[in-house]
């Protein structure tokens, strides 16, 4: 990971993203009915699309609330996929207790 991450993303960084896009889009198509990576692939296409400049995220489906979607709009058109509800209830972290957790596991991968 880049240490002088910026936002908004530089044009080059938004082409290189939409690019990425695009060849993640093929590999969803090509594993559409292989879920496990698939929603790997939909999570990586979502960040490439917001990194690129396009609108994307989740909300609920109410037909089917317990699958969550992922929305991205292309030039082309809206497309979504159903992706599998987080299955561990919240547990009440707080913001501070957030980022320690995260520092602590930072840490741990780093010794690795």
């Amino acid at each position: 990971m880049d240490p002088n991450f910026t936002w908004p993303p530089s044009p080059g960084d938004q082409d290189d993203a939409l690019e990425i896009l695009q060849d993640t889009l093929r590999l969803i198509e090509d594993h559409d009915q292989d879920y496990e990576p698939r929603y790997a692939l939909v999570l990586l296409a979502v960040s490439m699309a917001v990194t690129g400049g396009l609108e994307a995220g989740f909300a609920i489906d109410p037909a089917e609330p317990a699958w969550p979607v992922a929305y991205i709009e292309l030039p082309t058109g809206q497309v979504s996929w159903h992706m599998p509800a987080h299955k561990t209830p919240f547990d009440g972290h707080s913001t501070p207790e957030k980022y320690e957790r995260i520092r602590k596991y930072r840490e741990i991968e780093s010794q690795h």
